[in-house]
């Protein structure tokens, strides 16, 4: 996986983010991509929750689901272009129509010019910034996907889920 400063390192040049986006004509469809990616089989997300939040004075678009959570590889693969890896599923009813191919990308730069991701995976915690604010600001020639990890004591879900009883 080639990087920058430690960074990992799309070879895709940053104004491609865009017209990317333009594949969904309707903002909705872009919307449907998303929703598509928290009711496939692997994500096993039982609720999704679209609310629009100000933060920091911005109003954003908050997509949250229950699913499985992504471990840092799965991440960058997802906030990458070209991967694909489909898994083969037995007696699902939904099949998944790609995985981390071009869907998440398309439809998250549809509807804003920055996507920040939080995910949570068994033990491990990471967040994935694919932002063209971010790669106008810093000049960049490529596409950067700054990924942080972070390993979660081992109680940690428990007290989540106490505190949403709570």
């Amino acid at each position: 996986m080639a990087s920058v400063a430690g960074i990992p390192q799309s070879k895709v040049n940053p104004k491609f983010l865009h017209s990317n986006s333009t594949s969904h004509v309707w903002v909705f469809g872009a919307v449907a991509e998303l929703i598509d990616n928290a009711y496939d089989p692997d994500v096993n997300a039982s609720q999704l929750f679209i609310d629009k939040q100000d933060i920091g004075g911005k109003e954003c678009l908050v997509f949250q689901d229950n699913g499985n959570g992504m471990d840092k590889e799965h991440l960058y693969s997802m906030l990458s272009f070209g991967f694909c890896e489909k898994d083969q599923f037995q007696k699902v009813t939904h099949l998944p129509i790609g995985k981390y191919g071009n869907g998440f990308k398309s439809g998250s730069m549809r509807l804003g010019k920055d996507a920040l991701v939080f995910t949570r995976h068994k033990k491990t915690a990471g967040v994935g910034f694919l932002s063209q604010t971010y790669l106008e600001a810093i000049k960049a020639d490529s596409v950067v996907v700054p990924i942080l990890k972070y390993s979660l004591p081992d109680n940690i879900l428990f007290k989540i889920l106490h505190n949403m009883d709570n």
